[in-house]
């Protein structure tokens, strides 16, 4: 097994006596801001896992507080846009195109806006930075869990082929596996120079250093959940199956999550690809602000405007909307049909009604709950529409590919051009190629196949390929 080698970060350290604005950022600050209107790369990426939870009202507060960070620079800003999504770790993240997504749980778990700005900043702060040149695991993450959801849904000769409700608990399965490919992969001293250009850009945004402090303090809690979250949309896979198809399965995954938790863990370890825990995190930059900021002013946590954007009853409502769509997905896991449709309604019934999340869920208990018709037409509409996320571009392709082959294969060719890194769209779009005797189309595919799957040694796709082919 062959593991890309992890590109040089080409960066010489910042002089220990220089904060990271002035190390890196040449001149006062401008006043400038750049909120992106939108950030293509980035909302294609997490569109291929739980997608965005957007708001209006709560989009505006967000953005606005990155405008206000982003004013502290010199020039115009890199830009950037901040999005609410459905997910329920507490974790953030950003991306090269300045796409900044942080989920709803870490939204309502806040206390002040200082809090939420220093995490803003953190992730806008590696945007500016550039940090994004080694975010090569991305990629291979995404290959690794494709393998996966190629193996669940055309290998396994079960009920799962067949069952509605097999077909839909493998989707969300892969659904909730596909965010942990999205995290992008930074060395610990990104991570520090992150924590401290956030600080330069509080302080010059004037809000109180206390903010950064306290939430770094939340992390070592949050870290242990997020941990278990991670474990157990892992474990979802197999627990679709029986005993003895865990150990096939295992083959397919567990030996492409290899390549990404032990065959690369010396190179990991050897450039400190491992955030720091909160503790050690927070020490750091407490030694940083003694150092550059130790006379400047604390003002109170700023907590009357994090409260009116975030804990509003308006606010309340399209958490608890979330929520639900997330108790219907559970209620979908242990089959319990009626409660996992009420769920869904009650989330289709709150603000959070158009976010895709929650429309996906709708789909899905319509389906199993005998209301089929109406639910292949909202998967339509909203495909039709590109609000969809993958997962349901696949599903309908999956529900075409009997009754329309043609559609089927134009929508495969929609989904493929539209969603960055889809490889497990290849097999179909080989397949489907095929039966409409396009055999120019057919070689374009399969070679495309031969050539990801062979850069990330990734056997399941290339046998799936191989296997519509012919």
């Amino acid at each position: 097994m062959q593991v890309p080698g992890i590109p040089s970060l080409g960066k010489a350290k910042v002089d220990p006596n220089l904060t990271q604005i002035a190390a890196n950022f040449k001149g006062p600050a401008a006043g400038r801001n750049a909120v992106a209107t939108q950030t293509l790369q980035s909302i294609q990426l997490q569109n291929k896992a739980l997608g965005v939870a957007q708001d209006g009202k709560i989009d505006a507060y967000l953005n606005a507080i990155l405008a206000r960070l982003q004013a502290g620079l010199p020039g115009t800003p890199p830009p950037a846009r901040v999005y609410a999504t459905p997910n329920t770790e507490f974790n953030a993240r950003s991306f090269e195109d300045g796409g900044i997504f942080i989920p709803y749980k870490v939204l309502d778990a806040l206390e002040s806006e200082d809090e939420l700005a220093s995490l803003i900043a953190h992730e806008y702060a590696h945007v500016a930075l550039q940090h994004y040149h080694s975010d090569w695991i991305d990629t291979a993450a995404n290959l690794a869990y494709s393998a996966g959801n190629i193996y669940i849904n055309r290998q396994l000769k079960t009920s799962t082929d067949k069952d509605l409700l097999g077909m839909v608990l493998t989707n969300d399965a892969v659904l909730g596996a596909s965010q942990i490919g999205l995290v992008p992969a930074l060395t610990r001293d990104q991570e520090n120079e992150a924590d401290q250009l956030g600080v330069d850009l509080l302080i010059r945004a004037r809000y109180s250093i206390v903010g950064a402090i306290t939430f770094l303090s939340r992390m070592e809690e949050w870290e242990a959940r997020n941990q278990a979250i991670l474990d157990q949309r892992k474990t979802n896979y197999f627990d679709l199956f029986s005993k003895s198809e865990q150990s096939v399965i295992a083959k397919a995954i567990d030996a492409q999550i290899d390549v990404l938790e032990n065959k690369l863990a010396k190179q990991i370890h050897s450039t400190s690809q491992k955030h720091d825990k909160g503790e050690d995190r927070s020490k750091t930059l407490r030694s940083y602000i003694k150092q550059h900021y130790a006379g400047v002013d604390r003002p109170p946590l700023s907590v009357a405007p994090y409260t009116a954007a975030l804990k509003s009853s308006h606010a309340k409502a399209f958490f608890t909307g979330l929520d639900q769509a997330h108790a219907s997905t559970a209620a979908l896991a242990q089959k319990n049909l009626p409660q996992a449709l009420s769920n869904a309604t009650g989330a289709t019934k709150s603000p959070a009604a158009l976010v895709p999340f929650a429309r996906h869920v709708m789909i899905n208990a319509m389906a199993v709950n005998g209301k089929s018709a109406d639910a292949l037409a909202m998967l339509e509409s909203d495909v039709g529409t590109n609000s969809a996320l993958f997962v349901d571009n696949v599903f309908l392709i999956n529900i075409l590919k009997k009754s329309s082959p043609e559609k089927a294969l134009t929508l495969a060719q929609h989904s493929y051009e539209r969603y960055a890194d889809s490889p497990e769209l290849l097999p179909d779009l080989i397949l489907l190629s095929k039966q409409q005797k396009n055999p120019f189309a057919v070689m374009k595919y399969y070679g495309v196949c031969a050539g990801k799957a062979m850069a990330s040694s990734n056997n399941a796709l290339l046998e799936s390929c191989n296997k519509a082919k012919g």
